[in-house]
């Protein structure tokens, strides 16, 4: 963890702070100065000194903090840290294609991707921000990001094999991008056999790189490949899902049972760590305005006595 600053020419005006304490002493002394002419300064000092002395040091510190948290805002103050899986978000990209009914994996491919999607969410810490989507020719929003685990258990329920024809990578991770707009990072879980992509490949791995998204793809199926009920036999195109996850920075994991989900899913929330910047700059100048506040009424009710 660290403080840095993203606008540091204003920490410049630092050195205000002690032209703000010389000008104060200067002004308490003169003050003393017309209080002698006036009366006698060591009976008030007897009586009254300590406390003047005391509501003097309390604006004067009032003063130095306000202005150094004012500078502070200005220079952009920001809080970096390393932060965990909580901190960040997922769209769950399910493969719903004609080649996920392939039986190479039981009961099915679909089928084994969405008991993997659902036992993703019991991995994840509390609060973990997912979205999820559905696709082949056509991309479906199944439920937008959120951190209610009812509902994105219901979206991933809700995934069935989908009878427009191939698989638009380009279209999906757009969709993913969009739903995770606000998020702090992009990252997309891809479950998928890799089959059928209709855009240039190319053309997708620009896009990732462009707009910032990490793809952790989890090729489903095996070499030998599988037949779904009309006996067309779908093997995994593994060269296609490596090329995507590796060019947007994320990494692929071949799955051929629930263990290797597992283990691949342990591995990824592993690397979901990384440095955070929080930009401080909004709660320091809050601050500063209470303290303000604060200053005003103590100016105001100095020779008074307070209730």
């Amino acid at each position: 963890m660290m403080i840095i600053f993203t606008r540091p020419v204003f920490l410049i005006l630092l050195f205000a702070i002690p032209i703000i304490v010389f000008f104060h002493i200067i002004s308490i002394s003169i003050s003393k100065r017309r209080a002698i002419k006036f009366a006698n300064f060591d009976a008030i000092s007897r009586i009254r000194g300590v406390e003047m002395f005391s509501k003097n040091l309390t604006i004067l510190y009032l003063h130095v903090i306000i202005v150094f948290l004012i500078v502070l805002s200005v220079s952009g103050t920001s809080l970096v840290r390393q932060v965990e899986s909580a901190d960040q978000s997922f769209v769950i990209a399910v493969d719903a294609s004609r080649s996920m009914s392939a039986t190479d994996i039981l009961p099915t491919r679909l089928d084994m991707a969405k008991k993997a999607a659902t036992d993703f969410l019991n991995m994840v810490p509390v609060k973990t921000r997912i979205g999820v989507i559905s696709f082949s020719g056509a991309v479906y929003i199944e439920q937008e990001v959120t951190d209610d685990e009812y509902l994105i258990k219901a979206g991933i329920d809700n995934i069935n094999i989908n009878n427009v024809g191939g698989t638009d990578f380009l279209s999906t991770f757009a969709t993913a991008s969009n739903l995770l707009n606000t998020e702090e990072s992009k990252n997309v879980l891809l479950i998928s056999d890799g089959s059928a992509n209709l855009n240039d490949l190319q053309t997708i791995t620009d896009y990732l790189k462009k707009n910032n998204v990490v793809v952790y793809a989890l090729g489903i199926g095996t070499a030998e490949g599988g037949t779904d009920e009309s006996g067309a036999v779908f093997s995994i195109s593994e060269d296609t899902l490596k090329l995507i996850a590796e060019a947007s920075g994320g990494r692929y994991y071949n799955i051929n049972d629930i263990e290797d989900f597992y283990s691949s899913f342990n591995e990824i929330l592993t690397l979901k760590k990384k440095n955070a910047v929080f930009d401080l700059s909004l709660y320091l100048m809050i601050a500063a305005l209470v303290l303000f506040v604060i200053e005003f009424v103590l100016f105001n009710t100095r020779f008074r006595t307070l209730p």
